[in-house]
């Protein structure tokens, strides 16, 4: 995922096997909370995680680390700071039809500090569903996740949610 944001900071660097094994760690439902990972790709990378391919691509990575540790490439970790956008903090997901393109629905939505997804699991904060919406509503529905039909009316609730918590004392959803 290229991102655009000033404030990428390298948090780490790590021998390729160090990598391999975090990516070992890795359930479906996280791989799919990452942007631009679906379902089918999250299922397709968990069953090489688990493949023989996939250890082969482990032992020689050790033993090129072992034989040359010097020369054996470093992988480097990014770690984005904190944003002051204001949907920073905020998970959403696209669904249904909109006037505007869901690429360009994603973009304003990632500049105003969220980050979207492309599945709605319980880490999903905001729905942003449009016309025949289908089956991530339901899903939305059930998992008692905020619904809006705009971005503005995220901004709209966003803006509410500090008033109250100024004014009333109230804590955030």
């Amino acid at each position: 995922m290229a991102v655009k944001d000033s404030n990428l900071k390298h948090k780490t660097t790590m021998r390729p096997t160090q990598f391999l094994l975090k990516l070992q760690n890795i359930n479906q439902e996280k791989l799919t909370d990452l942007h631009g990972v679906g379902s089918v790709l999250g299922k397709n990378l968990i069953e090489f995680i688990q493949s023989k391919r996939f250890e082969y691509l482990m032992q020689k990575f050790d033993i090129l680390e072992q034989n040359n540790p010097t020369q054996s490439p470093n992988i480097i970790e990014p770690k984005t700071l904190t944003t002051n956008g204001k949907l920073s903090g905020q998970t959403i997901c696209i669904t249904g039809s909109f006037d505007i393109s869901r690429s360009n629905l994603k973009q304003q939505l990632e500049d105003l500090g969220a980050k979207t997804v492309d599945n709605v699991t319980k880490q999903t904060t905001i729905l942003l569903a449009g016309e025949d919406a289908g089956s991530k509503l339901d899903k939305a529905k059930k998992l008692n996740i905020h619904i809006a039909s705009s971005i503005e009316e995220i901004l709209y609730s966003q803006i509410q949610q500090e008033l109250d918590k100024l004014l009333f004392n109230k804590p955030s959803k």
